[in-house]
């Protein structure tokens, strides 16, 4: 009769609250309602950015897996090896093969987040007036066939790599061929991917405590979707639970960070010498930064956020008329929305076409709010963004801000208004923050030489209190667009000098 009580009081989603005085000898109970796990700590907080070759062995091993992701989960490197974890025994042997490194593989010169120590900008005014044209296909083109030339190689490395590894004892080392470690795990990339998309859409009629989610992205190491919430509760735990499964999800426990929202010069930027990147920019939506020059044959663009425009709508610097709308990554009512007929989102990006003979000239401005002084950009950073990076941002209203250090990849962020920005970066600092009119503007680190490499896209920002700025120990957040996305995503390249 007790047991029969018991069984009775249990119904889906949860379990009720049982009057424990009513059955006073009661041995038997129900069992636990599935939960997922929940915890404060930063897994990534003081994570360091892998090597230039084991990223380049990522990059191999993310393309191998992207060709099956209904087989393969999602690579990373994780204690300096990398790991390829599947869904499937038929992958494992194909999965296990090494990854052969190109001989005239080097440290790419990607910069550094400190611009100390290195050559001054120099104002705009001191720049030569010169349109890059025939200098800038002439590099477009060479990446090329250094493309096809690492590719070639690689694909001859791992021929030669598969013969070495079967002749030689895995024990001896090769610092030109990279090992990975396979695990066998649950969830591939497809799955993941659908609940990361999914779960931040869902209303408290499925999700208990849905308004507090903030954040979801895919912690591969745990094979798993990994949420940020202000909350945590029993309920929303079993749901998350009910629907995806206790081991599919966890769920990062955190203060609010304040409204975190579009992080909406410099000034005065116009067409003589070329536009240059960092500058305030005016839309129909409202004022945004400009962020780097872009060029497919002779067209010519700039790119921006794309929650800063409107597919076709028309963009003004303070100074004279830009161009319009030709590409838009992001819906205004929505969020990141699929483009081209891809079946990848890339973020929060806008591609400007400029008008007329006029042109976006390979440099950004740098320094402060008013300032006229810039940087060339000299190449785009050799790979995606990884744990640990350390960049530098620059808007028409903070200005440039360095020492931000990335600690989530490809991540949905929902802003303060219901929209969702998917497959981010974000990063965080201390002190001065990123604020509204900064969206759109340039990610990027500067070499040795003094010159910028563009990391990606200014999207939104988080925290500085009230004032938005930020005191010298107050946490800033700032999500970003990843610059391959618009590589990926948008025709042609970054303008380089």
């Amino acid at each position: 009769m007790r047991n029969a009580l018991l069984r009775r009081a249990v119904f889906a989603g949860g379990v009720a609250a049982l009057a424990l005085t009513a059955l006073p000898s009661v041995s038997a109970t129900a069992d636990p309602v599935p939960m997922v796990e929940v915890f404060t700590d930063d897994p990534y907080a003081n994570v360091t950015a892998p090597d230039y070759k084991l990223s380049y062995a990522l990059k191999e091993a993310e393309a191998r897996a992207l060709a099956k992701p209904d087989q393969y989960a999602q690579p990373y490197v994780q204690s300096g090896a990398l790991y390829i974890p599947v869904t499937s025994q038929d992958v494992v042997s194909e999965a296990s093969q090494p990854v052969s490194l190109p001989p005239e593989l080097t440290p790419p010169d990607d910069g550094s987040g400190d611009p100390a120590g290195v050559p001054d900008p120099v104002d705009k005014d001191a720049v030569p007036v010169s349109e890059p044209t025939a200098a800038a296909t002439r590099s477009a083109s060479a990446e090329q066939k250094q493309a096809a030339a690492l590719a070639e190689a690689t694909s001859a490395g791992a021929k030669l790599a598969t013969q070495s590894a079967q002749a030689a004892s895995p024990a001896v080392t090769n610092p030109w061929i990279v090992y990975p470690k396979v695990r066998v795990v649950a969830h591939s990339i497809t799955q993941l991917n659908a609940f990361k998309d999914e779960v931040l859409t869902l209303g408290a009629d499925v999700l208990p405590g849905a308004a507090q989610l903030l954040t979801s992205t895919i912690q591969p190491e745990r094979d798993r979707v990994l949420l940020e919430s202000t909350l945590a509760s029993d309920e929303l735990r079993a749901a998350l639970a009910a629907r995806y499964g206790a081991d599919a999800m966890a769920i990062r426990l955190v203060s609010d960070p304040g409204e975190v929202q579009p992080s909406s010069g410099r000034w005065d930027d116009g067409h003589v010498g070329g536009f240059y990147g960092g500058a305030h920019i005016d839309t129909s939506v409202g004022g945004c930064t400009d962020g780097f020059s872009w060029y497919s044959g002779s067209t010519r663009y700039m790119l921006t956020a794309g929650h800063c425009t409107t597919l076709g709508g028309s963009v003004w610097t303070s100074a004279e008329y830009l161009g319009n709308v030709a590409e838009d990554t992001f819906a205004n009512g929505s969020g990141t929305v699929y483009i081209n007929g891809q079946s990848t989102y890339h973020g929060d990006l806008s591609l400007i076409k400029i008008t007329g003979s006029y042109y976006g000239a390979p440099r950004i401005y740098v320094g402060g709010k008013t300032s006229k002084t810039s940087r060339p950009v000299s190449a785009m950073w050799s790979r995606r963004a990884d744990y640990g990076d350390q960049y530098c941002t620059g808007g028409a209203m903070a200005g440039e801000l360095c020492g931000w250090k990335v600690n989530a990849l490809r991540i949905n962020f929902k802003w303060s208004d219901g929209r969702i920005t998917k497959n981010m970066i974000r990063g965080r600092k201390q002190g001065q923050c990123i604020i509204k009119g900064d969206s759109g503007g340039p990610v990027y680190t500067v070499t040795s030489a003094g010159n910028v490499v563009a990391k990606g896209i200014q999207s939104g920002k988080g925290g500085g209190g009230s004032d938005n700025w930020g005191g010298a120990l107050d946490p800033c957040i700032d999500t970003f667009t990843d610059i391959w996305e618009a590589y990926y995503g948008f025709p042609g390249f970054l303008s380089t000098t």
